[in-house]
């Protein structure tokens, strides 16, 4: 399968998860197929914590905006931003077939995913500290003793 920005012969590399992508070796983009971003997405084996501390900037991804063509399809492939403000843009084939990520635009979708699943985690925290101050607060009636006027 050859590079959709330079036309170099794309290299199999195993990604994570026992992922196989397909990657550029000339403008280092990669080719997920179909799937294989929500596999990355589920899976945590890279540490982002030290990068996440200091922030996201989109000026970290190089994403050309020159049309590209699908490497599996040779159809259309359409720019668009991966996830909700997520700020990191990817091209989609609209046949389906896969993406084509630019430098540096899996580890920004990684730090994203990171970012998101800290989030979730602090929300489950203040929910679990939320019931936890209704027990503190509300107490369980006592059931009234057989014979006990009232």
């Amino acid at each position: 399968m050859k590079c959709p920005r330079d036309g170099a012969e794309l290299k199999i590399e195993r990604y994570e998860a026992r992922i196989d992508v397909e990657s550029c070796p000339s403008c280092l983009g990669v080719w997920l197929d179909k799937g294989e971003l929500e596999a990355i997405q589920s899976t945590v084996e890279r540490d982002y914590q030290r990068e996440l501390d200091r922030g996201f900037s989109p000026d970290e991804v190089s994403h050309v905006v020159e049309p590209i063509r699908c490497p599996r399809c040779g159809g259309e492939m359409e720019t668009r931003q991966h996830g909700y403000c997520s700020q990191v843009f990817v091209d989609t084939c609209i046949e389906g077939c896969g993406v084509w990520l630019d430098t540096g635009e899996i580890a920004a979708l990684e730090k994203f995913y990171e970012r998101q699943r800290g989030a979730r985690d602090a929300g489950d925290v203040i929910v679990d500290l939320y019931a936890s101050l209704l027990g503190v607060f509300h107490r369980p009636r006592r059931a009234k003793k057989p014979g006990a006027g009232g």
